[in-house]
C-alpha cells in the first residue's frame, strides 16, 4: 500500500488519515499491541541476565525491575531524541554498532577457542557461579572505546582518524571487532600456556 502526505508529516498519521475512521483506530490498537508484545522479549531476556548475573531476586520482582527502570530510562531517552529525531536515530543505531562488534567478537573468539571441548565441560562452565573469564568484558571495553577514539564518525564525536581522513567513513564496527579479537585470542593465548588444561569429561 501506498500513501501521500506531507513531508513533514507524523509517518502513523500519514498513514492512518487514509483510513477508514474505525479501521485507523484497529491499525493504532495493533501498533500499540505489537510494541507491547515486541517488548515481552526483552523482559524476559533481562530476567535471564538478572539470573544469570547471579541476583538472588524473585523471578517477578526481577521482570518487574527490568520493565519499571528500563521503561524510564528508555522513555527519558525517547525525550531527548525528539528534536531532529532522525539525526539522533541514526546515531543510536551507530552506538549500536559500536558495542555489538566488540560482543560479537568475544562470542566468536570464545566458540573458536572452546571447539574441541567437550560438551559436559562446556555445561559445567554455564552453571559454575565462581568461573570467571576476565578476558570477555576486558577485551569488549578495550575494543569498544579505542575504535570509539581512533573511528567514530557521527555528529556527536568524530574519531581521530575520520577527522584528518574523511574519505575513510565510520570503521567502528570493523575496527571493534578486530581490536577485540586480538585482545581475546591474544590473552587465552598466554594463560593457557601458563595454567595446565583441564581434564576433559568423560
Amino acid at each position: 500500500m501506498t500513501g501521500i502526505g506531507a513531508i513533514n508529516a507524523n509517518p502513523t498519521g500519514a498513514f492512518t488519515g487514509h483510513l477508514p475512521t474505525f479501521l485507523a483506530d484497529l491499525t493504532l490498537l495493533a501498533i500499540a499491541l505489537g510494541a507491547i508484545a515486541a517488548n515481552v522479549l526483552n523482559i524476559y531476556s533481562g530476567a535471564l541476565s538478572f539470573t544469570a548475573m547471579g541476583i538472588k531476586l524473585p523471578l517477578k520482582l526481577r521482570r518487574a525491575l527490568v520493565a519499571g527502570v528500563f521503561g524510564v530510562i528508555g522513555f527519558i531517552a525517547a525525550l531527548t531524541g525528539l528534536h531532529d529525531a532522525g539525526t539522533k536515530y541514526n546515531n543510536f543505531l551507530l552506538v549500536i554498532a559500536y558495542w555489538i562488534a566488540p560482543w560479537l567478537a568475544v562470542v566468536f573468539c570464545d566458540q573458536l577457542l572452546r571447539r574441541r571441548q567437550h560438551p559436559r565441560e562446556l555445561e559445567r562452565l554455564l552453571f559454575d557461579t565462581k568461573y570467571a573469564n576476565w578476558a570477555g568484558p576486558v577485551a569488549m571495553v578495550v575494543g569498544v572505546v579505542v575504535s570509539i577514539i581512533l573511528f567514530s564518525n557521527q555528529t556527536e564525536y568524530v574519531g581521530i582518524v575520520p577527522k584528518h581522513v574523511p574519505q575513510v567513513g565510520d570503521l567502528t564496527f570493523e575496527a571493534g571487532f578486530i581490536i577485540t579479537a586480538v585482545i581475546y585470542l591474544g590473552w587465552h593465548a598466554l594463560t593457557d600456556r601458563r595454567s595446565p588444561a583441564p581434564a576433559s569429561a568423560t
